[in-house]
This record gives C-alpha cells, sequence and structure tokens, in this order.
C-alpha cells in the first residue's frame, strides 16, 4: 500500500469485545483512542518518525460501521471546532495551515455543484489530519453532505408546515438526485473491477449500481441516526 506521506501507517488487524460488553460503546472508544495516540506520538514518546494513517486490515462489516462512524464523527468535530488540529505532530518545524471548510458551503445546496467530486486536495487534507485514508475521506464527506441534506429537507419540511406553504418537492427530488449521482461516481471508481466483470453489459452495471447505492444509503442512514425514508 502506498503512504500518504512519509511516516508509519498503524494497521489495525484484530480487534475484539467480549459479547456481555458489546454494544456499549466500547469499540468506539477504543478507536477514538487509537487516533489519540497517533495524534500524540512524535510528542509523547519522542520521535522523529509520526504516524500518518491508522488502516484496517480485512475489516469485517461491524467493524467497517465502527470505522465510518468514528471518522465521521472526528470530521464533524474538526469542521466544528477548526482549531482541534492545530498541531500536526509529524516530527518537522512547518508551520500547519489550520483547516478551511469554506469549501463545504461554497456552492447551496440545491445546485450540482455541492455535490460535486470533492477537490483532491481536499480529500487529502483531511485524510492527513484525521489520519484516514483518502477513501475514508471521501465516506466522511458523503456522510457529511447526506446529514446536511437531511437537515436542510427538514427545514422545509418544518417552515412549510408554519407558514401553511407547501414546498416545491422537485426541488428536493434533484437534490436526492444530485446526491445520489456523487455516490454512484463513487462506487463507479472503487469498483470497476466488479463493474467490468458484469456480463450483462451497461443494463447489468446500471442494476448493479442502484444495488450498491441503496446498500450505501441504509448503511449512512444507519449511522447518522436517521429514519429509513424514501430511497433518494
Amino acid at each position: 500500500f502506498r503512504k500518504p506521506t512519509p511516516g508509519i501507517i498503524v494497521r489495525i488487524c484484530q480487534a475484539l469485545i467480549l459479547p456481555p460488553y458489546q454494544r456499549a460503546g466500547h469499540g468506539s472508544k477504543m478507536l477514538h483512542a487509537v487516533h489519540r495516540y497517533a495524534d500524540t506520538y512524535v510528542e509523547e514518546y519522542e520521535s522523529s518518525i509520526p504516524i500518518v494513517e491508522i488502516n484496517v486490515e480485512d475489516p469485517a462489516p461491524g467493524f467497517v460501521a465502527l470505522r465510518d462512524y468514528v471518522d465521521y464523527q472526528r470530521f464533524v468535530s474538526l469542521v466544528s471546532d477548526p482549531d482541534e488540529k492545530k498541531k500536526n505532530y509529524d516530527g518537522s518545524d512547518r508551520k500547519v495551515i489550520p483547516f478551511d471548510s469554506a469549501y463545504l458551503t461554497m456552492h447551496p445546496i440545491t445546485s450540482k455543484e455541492y455535490f460535486g467530486p470533492i477537490p483532491e486536495n481536499n480529500l487529502q487534507y483531511v485524510a492527513s489530519l484525521l489520519k484516514i485514508t483518502t477513501g475514508q475521506s471521501q465516506i466522511v464527506h458523503e456522510m457529511y453532505k447526506l446529514a446536511q441534506l437531511e437537515a436542510w429537507k427538514q427545514q422545509l419540511l418544518d417552515c412549510s408546515e408554519t407558514a401553511s406553504q407547501s414546498h416545491d418537492p422537485s426541488t428536493i427530488e434533484d437534490a436526492e438526485t444530485n446526491f445520489r449521482l456523487m455516490v454512484k461516481r463513487s462506487l463507479r471508481t472503487n469498483r470497476q473491477e466488479e463493474l467490468g466483470a458484469c456480463a450483462g453489459g451497461k443494463e447489468e452495471q446500471k442494476a448493479l449500481l442502484g444495488k450498491w447505492f441503496d446498500e450505501t444509503l441504509l448503511h449512512f442512514w444507519g449511522l447518522l441516526g436517521l429514519e429509513r425514508q424514501n430511497n433518494a
């Protein structure tokens, strides 16, 4: 695997929580502890080589959900408090550029651009700050935009009820379509080999992408604590 920057990659190979203690938040706390260890590694252990990434080897579905949930929590903290990562323990004296989340609100949620490809430099910078892969950086951005989309939809519904006015359903449908296309672009990029193996051609690929999107959407809804809604 390719290192994002020179340094140490910590790979989590196994994680075990005994049945009586499962579903009590221990897994999340353990993973947060690993990230705290990575963040303070240079300073606490006086090392000249930083930990640059936390990776997971062949995670089971449950651990995928745990990792996505923790990475998203940390990303939201970064967006809400840019000073949280004011130090980069990378063993160098270079000045750390404060995290700027302006790119997340550069376009209105009703525009196609809001759900356009995340700039590569932003993906990489978030990945470096959170010590995650660029693939995980893409996932937390998608989760963040879904959370913003659902909050915006609820705001529209609340305003409609308060003002006794109906909103234009096509506005919501367009935004949902743009989000769906965003996720499908990512799925197509990350699963090209599986799509290329489809014997049924473009129609089978289209059906497979639709299936993957539905699974991804349910996965995100579950992690965000959102109720199941009509398919986007």
